[in-house]
């Protein structure tokens, strides 16, 4: 959707507005999130288990 506005804006002469609105989420069950977050990973190429807690704290 990057640019979306910008060609919405184009094409009306600057006339039309767009945005959007959150439709809302569920909570993953917490025995499902470490599967989800792999598989996740795995698709961006990086390691398949996150970062621990010491990585972050030092950023």
């Amino acid at each position: 959707m990057i640019g979306f506005a910008s060609a919405i804006r184009s094409a009306t002469g600057g006339k039309a507005i767009w945005n959007s609105e959150n439709a809302g989420y569920q909570r993953v069950p917490y025995e499902l999130q470490a599967g989800i977050v792999a598989k996740i990973r795995e698709r961006k190429g990086l390691k398949p288990e996150p970062y621990d807690e010491s990585y972050y704290a030092s950023l």
